[in-house]
């Protein structure tokens, strides 16, 4: 069959080749046939395109020719005349020109000309005659010289001819350019040909057709360079500059004359004969074709019908025999005496026999002995009444091996009219042990299913009703189990969450994965609770249904819902925080204003009278800011001690101020308190279309209420200068840090007797020089030092270095101590007596080398603690001094018990002390005072003859100020004491 398959494709292949060579050659033959009519029509075309050039060049030349010869007559006769009798020559060659344009009506005039253009005789003159009447617009051998088309009136050109005469004067014809268009009229061009006359500048003097009005215009014509030459040439195919037409076209040009005459045919208009030939020709091809494919394709399907059947017939035999053996089906016969049972090779693998036949007792022999006698029995009955033999039994092959075998038979009639039982044996031996694997996986189901703590049931997905429950179902929602199978899952569940059920089952149907949705169940008592069901389909007794476990996540949930509300509240107050409310605000979008409110000593209040007083008085705080909140915008509140108010644009945004300023300083009482606190407010507005997020907006409320705190103001509105302000300060923080060991200085400042003016002590003034020789004064900086807690570091340093300095004294002949300017911050918060013991160790310095300088309001914040650390330092031979005295607290029962050494006046006091009856005063009171406690007094500030001389009358110990010595570095100050000295 293949052989024959194959014999017949051969002849098919030969009329295919054959075939495909005879259109190849019919193909290629037209081909040729079309592109040498195409050339010949072409060559045609440019043939003609040239006669009609040639030949209208013949008659231009003619006509220009007249016309110059009878102009060279005038010209002769009047240079004649204007030599003879000058005077009356134009009046004689006004005749003489008269009867010209009689004889040549295509003429408009006939005028002499000077050599300006200027006219010496009837009619008009032409200015431009000396800028185109030069060689380039003259022909060879000609002495007549052509200029660009001119417009005689609306419709009208004519074209200026110029013939001179003599050496100063012209002589001046106008040619009607229709004359030029009598000469191309009536020629036959097509639909799209063209013929026209143009000269050396690229003006069109006439065109055939001029549907445009084209005469007259100028356009960058091709070639141009031609002009002035006898040449007809074939230009081919171009496209036209002025009507963008492709043709076929030829230029000729007069050697006399600058004109030449162009020709074009239209391309389309040759090839349109050619076209319906190639349309022929492809019609004629095609038809070829389609010939061969109906010819091929009725060939082609009778071959594969062939081979379809034989194909067919292969591949049902192969399908049979690998049924046979995936099966693993092998057939079998008994003959009429019941004797013999024969059976097909296959059976051999099977069964493992190396025989084709085998006696019918043999085989019941190898039958399993439960199930020989049943076996026998069926045989029997069917063979002997004609039935049907479909028995399943086991047999038992060489080795022991046990196989479960299927066998189905029937009687059939032989061609000998014998008797004959013939029939299929089948090895079932794995479909019983999947059998036998899928009860015991349904009795592992059933036990798992029944006895999980996870409530489950099934249920059918087209009437929604139960088909099996397990026990914890029964206990988690207190129906019983024949409760449930009279039920639908619809009676445990609300009823809005019946359509989310439905839509659940219809795409669990489609194979979608579901998941595990939170969803809301209801128990038997009414109780709604939440679950996570989990679905999935499966097949429960034989039909299709959906398998559900219901997880109880009610606790979880109710976690989850805390953990949310704690992540954008406040558990305190039951506001809004910070992040969250800028997250709300972003998500409205729009315009708002921002309030940040800031309470300082709410959690002092807590601190010192206790956790419940303090959250009393934040509740209250937060009560009476929420009504704003509600009325105005937003409220939240950032721990321990600021509130955030937003307030929507679509309120009055002053109104709401006023009312929030009026709200938070009115005070909080309580049942036997009050507090009265002090808010600093600030502001920032985002405008509708600020590209801008609420934690910028928030940010800069808060750098405003910042402000507001340092100006000491209840409000203050952000601007740029608060930014700026406060960036500046943290710039200058950052460089603190490394400049505490690089960039600080210290400068010294004399401290003199009253009575001679020699030196007593030096007073250690911190400085911090710029690289451009200024200096950043101490109040921009001390304070930022003392808020970030640089001052304990920056303090160390001064001692040490006011230490070291002291030793340079010494060892210079000098033994002055040195008065060291200590903070607040660094005297309550650091081991002062500890440091300045380890300086004066360090460098090796006496007892009483190093002085302490305090501010009497410093003392006054934490008095027992100051007075212990001032008794420690006394006890270490460190002098104190009390700064500035008289412009602070000035408690004297208190004073009076520290261990002080010295007394400073303030400089506001010495200021006039001798022209000053008030400041004079205060001094003596102040002297006096410090006298009585066995004080040394010293007087800041001195800076004229008269405060000096006024102090040391008065009794004062000694003296300090610019009229003593300016502060200046260690060095400086070693050689003014060298130089009073000398």
């Amino acid at each position: 069959m293949p052989a024959m398959s194959h014999a017949m494709a051969r002849p098919l292949r030969t009329i295919v080749w054959l075939g495909l060579g005879l259109g190849g050659l019919l193909g290629v033959g037209l081909v040729v046939m079309l592109v040498n009519d195409f050339q010949r029509r072409q060559e045609a075309a440019q043939r003609q395109s040239s006669a009609l050039a040639a030949g209208s060049q013949r008659l231009l030349r003619l006509e220009l020719r007249n016309l110059e010869r009878a102009m060279r007559g005038i010209a002769a006769d009047g240079a004649q005349l204007f030599e003879r009798v000058p005077a009356q020559a134009p009046d004689l060659l006004d005749d003489a020109i008269g009867g010209v344009l009689q004889r040549h009506a295509e003429l408009d005039s006939i005028v002499v000309v000077d050599q300006y253009g200027r006219a010496l005789t009837s009619g008009s003159g032409d200015l431009n005659v000396p800028l185109w009447a030069v060689d380039t617009h003259r022909g060879v051998e000609s002495y007549l010289y052509v200029g660009p088309p001119q417009l005689l009136d609306a419709q009208r050109w004519v074209l200026p001819l110029a013939l001179r005469m003599g050496e100063d004067r012209w002589l001046l014809s106008r040619l009607h350019t229709t004359e030029l268009q009598s000469i191309i009229s009536g020629l036959d061009t097509g639909r799209t040909g063209v013929i026209s006359i143009s000269d050396a500048g690229g003006y069109v003097l006439a065109r055939s057709p001029d549907r445009e009005g084209l005469t007259g215009q100028r356009f960058d014509l091709a070639r141009r360079e031609m002009v002035r030459r006898d040449a007809v040439t074939p230009l081919g195919i171009e496209t036209s500059p002025i009507d963008h037409v492709e043709r076929i076209s030829t230029l000729t040009t007069l050697g006399q004359y600058p004109l030449a005459v162009y020709a074009g045919l239209g391309r389309q208009d040759v090839l349109a004969p050619w076209w319906p030939y190639v349309q022929a020709s492809l019609g004629l091809f095609l038809l070829y074709w389609g010939a061969f494919a109906l010819v091929y394709t009725s060939l082609r399907r009778a071959t594969r019908r062939q081979d379809a059947m034989s194909q067919e017939l292969r591949t049902g035999h192969a399908e049979l025999r690998m049924a046979h053996q995936v099966g693993k089906i092998c057939t079998w016969t008994v003959d009429e005496d019941a004797a013999v049972l024969r059976w097909s090779p296959l059976a051999r693998e099977i069964f493992g026999i190396d025989l084709d036949f085998l006696p019918v007792a043999d085989f019941f022999n190898r039958v399993h002995r439960e199930d020989s006698e049943r076996l026998q029995a069926a045989f029997d009955h069917a063979f002997a009444n004609n039935g049907v033999l479909d028995e399943m039994f086991r047999i038992v092959l060489p080795g022991g091996h046990v196989r479960w075998v299927s066998a189905r038979g029937q009687q059939v009639g032989a061609a000998d009219r014998e008797r004959r039982m013939m029939g299929a044996l089948t090895d079932v031996s794995e479909r019983v042990q999947a059998l036998a694997r899928a009860q015991q996986a349904e009795r592992q189901f059933r036990l798992l299913f029944d006895r999980n703590p996870a409530p489950f049931w099934v249920f059918d997905p087209d009437t929604l009703r139960f088909l099996e429950v397990n026990e914890a179902a029964v206990r988690q929602y207190g129906y019983s189990r024949d409760e449930f199978l009279a039920m639908s899952i619809l009676d445990i569940r609300p009823r809005e969450g019946w359509e989310e059920i439905r839509a659940a089952i219809a795409s669990a149907s489609t194979g979608e994965l579901q998941d595990a949705k939170v969803r809301l169940h209801r128990r038997k008592d009414g109780t709604l609770f939440e679950v996570r069901a989990h679905l999935s389909r499966l097949d429960f007794d034989g039909r299709e249904a959906c398998l559900v476990l219901a997880e109880d996540i009610s606790d979880r949930m109710a976690y989850e819902r805390d953990l949310a509300y704690h992540a954008t509240h406040n558990p305190a107050t039951g506001l809004l925080n910070t992040r969250a409310l800028a997250a709300q605000l972003d998500e409205e979008g729009g315009g708002y204003t921002i309030a940040y409110v800031q309470f300082r000593g709410l959690q002092l209040v807590a601190d010192t009278l206790g956790r419940e007083v303090g959250d009393v008085v934040l509740q209250a705080m937060a009560k009476r800011l929420g009504g704003l909140g509600v009325r105005y915008g937003l409220l939240a509140f950032q721990p321990a001690e600021d509130f955030i108010f937003a307030i929507r644009d679509d309120h009055e945004r002053q109104s709401a101020l006023d009312t929030l300023v009026q709200t938070v300083s009115e005070p909080v009482r309580g049942q036997d308190w009050l507090h009265q606190f002090e808010p600093r407010i600030g502001v920032a507005v985002k405008f509708d279309g600020d590209v801008i997020s609420a934690e910028q907006v928030i940010s800069m409320a808060a750098q405003a209420a910042h402000a507001a705190r340092d100006e000491g103001s209840v409000i203050a509105w952000f601007d740029s200068t608060v930014s700026s302000r406060l960036a500046d300060r943290l710039r200058l923080a950052g460089r603190i840090h490394s400049a505490i060991d690089a960039e600080f200085a210290l400068y010294f400042q004399p401290i003199c007797h009253a009575t001679d003016g020699t030196p007593a002590a030096l007073e250690a003034l911190l400085r911090w020089p710029q690289a451009d020789g200024s200096f950043i004064p101490p109040g921009e900086f001390i304070q930022l030092c003392e808020d970030t807690g640089l001052i304990l570091a920056l303090g160390r340093w001064v001692i040490r270095e006011a230490a070291r300095a002291q030793r340079q004294l010494v060892d210079a002949g000098w033994d002055l101590p040195i008065a060291v300017n200590v903070s607040a911050v660094q005297f309550f918060n650091s081991d002062l007596v500890a440091e300045f013991t380890r300086a004066s160790q360090e460098f090796g310095l006496a007892r009483g080398a190093l002085h302490v300088e305090l501010t009497e309001s410093s003392l006054m914040r934490k008095p027992g603690q100051a007075k212990q650390t001032m008794q420690r330092m006394h006890e270490q031979g460190i002098c104190i001094s009390l700064d500035d005295f008289g412009t602070g607290y000035s408690n004297m029962s208190y004073l009076q018990h520290l261990p002080l050494d010295i007394l400073k006046i303030d400089r506001s006091f010495v200021a006039d002390v001798e022209t000053n009856p008030r400041n004079a005063s205060i001094c003596r009171a102040l002297l006096s005072l410090g006298h009585s406690m066995g004080l040394t007094i010293i007087a800041e500030g001195v800076e004229t003859p008269g405060q000096h001389e006024w102090l040391a009358a008065h009794g004062c110990d000694q003296v300090q100020g610019y009229l003593l010595g300016r502060p200046a570095p260690l060095a400086d100050v070693i050689g003014r004491l060298e130089t009073a000295d000398a």
